[in-house]
C-alpha cells in the first residue's frame, strides 16, 4: 500500500517520471568519513536535474569495481512535495544507499 502511494502524484508521480538518472561529471579522489573517492553529477528525479556531490568508497578489483555511498538529497529540491499540512510532518531530507557493481 505505501509503495502504491509513494509511486502515485502524491509524491514521485512514476507514470510521468518513470525514471531517475544520474550521469557522473567528476570522480576525484579522496573523500571524508572513510570515503576514497567524491563523487558529483547530475541528478535527474521527478523532472528536475541537480548538480550533487557524495562521497563514495570505491574498490577496484581485477574483474570488478564497486563503489559504495550513502547520502542525502532534500525532496524538495526536486519539487517532491504532499499537498496540505502533512508535508509539515515528512523529513524534507532523503537518505540514498547504493552500491554499483560493474564489470572491468
Amino acid at each position: 500500500k505505501l509503495d502504491g502511494h509513494l509511486k502515485s502524484k502524491d509524491f514521485f508521480e512514476v507514470e510521468t517520471f518513470p525514471k531517475a538518472t544520474f550521469t557522473s561529471t567528476e570522480i576525484k579522489a579522496g573523500g571524508e568519513g572513510g570515503a576514497t573517492h567524491t563523487i558529483t553529477g547530475n541528478l535527474n528525479l521527478h523532472g528536475v536535474e541537480k548538480s550533487v556531490g557524495f562521497p563514495a568508497k570505491i574498490k577496484v578489483e581485477k574483474d570488478k569495481v564497486t563503489a559504495e555511498a550513502k547520502f542525502a538529497i532534500n525532496r524538495k529540491d526536486f519539487n517532491i512535495v504532499y499537498a496540505g499540512k502533512a508535508d509539515d510532518l515528512i523529513k524534507d531530507d532523503v537518505l540514498i544507499k547504493l552500491t554499483i557493481t560493474a564489470k572491468r
